[in-house]
């Protein structure tokens, strides 16, 4: 007679771990409060207002040739090339997953283990204590200073002698940007890998790239599903050393990118003039609505990114008249050091108007 089952083969570290936490999703949100899901907005997951609609031809032309029933080119020779183009990296110092999380797992993956120290500013990217905790690892979070400024020298003294550091520049939910020195100094004062996650970075234009070649400990990691317009077609890359290339691509699954995210993603990097335009009429739409909520009494912090972190008196009752007008915003509130705060994606200026008309009701 069998005495135990599956459940009790779980990993320990899985039955206790707090899983990644999204907003409701517009489907939910149209069923609760009459709102046409068409009509939805997401002001809570920090990508692209714009269609990539700059990709139409290409789909179009792809659509008839593409041989979808086959498996894709494991090396993504084509994917690899364009990013190449656009970052002036070699293809052997480029690590493609199927968006920027699955990069990050690859290096949780082959870095973290039971034990592992795990470095890590706070507030920051969720998905950080996840990929620690699945692999076993401990978090060491470093509280940010005031205003949500990072304090660098803290965490360069907490990743002397860790097994990784995982920091997120600009930082996600806050919004801030260290400056290019003060990562190279981190970067220099400890021996793990340190993760530098810029999946913000074409709207911060501030990169650690150039650091890797006299810091073969550093990973940068970026993705297409923000100024690129394809969050739903997952496309992530590292750049590297090509030892530590050689590490992560040795457990990267050989498969996770579809045939046509590899060729949309290297047709979008093929399109920079597109993506640039794009992004400068973001951030230029991101100054009226920063004006516009602080003129609705709403404290908004400075931002380097295309989301802004906003701090309201009664976070509940302001998520809760959003959603009444379909519009989602995530709401970081109870996370440590947010109290108050919510993020909100900058959109297309009439997108930004629901908002801000919603938020005078609430």
């Amino acid at each position: 007679m069998l005495t135990s089952t599956w459940e009790d083969r779980i990993r320990p570290a899985v039955r206790v771990l707090e899983p990644y936490a999204w907003e409701m999703s517009s489907e939910a949100v149209a069923e609760r409060y009459g709102v046409p899901v068409e009509q939805v907005l997401r002001f809570d997951t920090n990508t692209s207002p714009f269609l990539p609609t700059n990709l139409t031809p290409t789909l179009a032309d792809l659509a008839a040739r593409m041989p979808l029933n086959e498996y894709p080119d494991t090396s993504y020779g084509a994917l690899v090339e364009a990013i190449a183009d656009y970052t002036g990296f070699p293809a052997d110092q480029i690590v493609v997953g199927c968006g920027a999380d699955e990069v990050l797992d690859l290096v949780a993956k082959s870095f973290v283990e039971a034990g592992t120290r795990a470095v890590v500013s706070q507030p920051s990217y969720a998905m950080y204590p996840v990929l620690v905790a699945t692999y076993g690892g401990e978090l060491a979070a470093v509280p940010d200073g005031p205003g949500f400024v990072r304090d660098v020298a803290a965490i360069a003294r907490a990743g002397r002698g860790a097994g990784i550091v995982f920091l997120c520049n600009p930082n996600n939910p806050t919004a801030h940007l260290i400056p290019l020195d003060e990562v190279e100094r981190l970067v220099g004062q400890v021996a793990c890998p340190v993760v530098i996650d810029e999946a913000y970075f074409e709207f911060s234009g501030v990169t650690a790239a150039g650091l890797i070649v006299r810091h073969p400990n550093l990973i940068v990691v970026r993705t297409l599903s923000k100024a690129f317009s394809l969050a739903g077609l997952r496309v992530g890359y590292a750049l590297t050393s090509r030892e530590m290339a050689d590490v992560l691509n040795r457990v990267r699954p050989p498969n996770s990118v579809g045939t046509l995210s590899v060729a949309l993603g290297a047709a979008a990097l093929r399109d920079l003039a597109t993506m640039r335009a794009r992004v400068a009429a973001i951030l230029a739409e991101k100054e009226r609505f920063t004006a516009g909520l602080r003129s609705a009494g709403v404290q908004v912090f400075p931002s380097a990114t295309n989301f802004l972190l906003i701090r309201v008196a009664e976070p509940g009752r302001v998520v809760e008249a959003l959603l009444r007008a379909g519009i989602v915003v995530r709401d970081v509130s109870a996370k440590p050091g947010l109290n108050g705060c919510l993020r909100a994606t900058v959109r297309l200026p009439e997108e930004n108007d629901r908002f801000l008309v919603a938020l005078g009701k609430a």
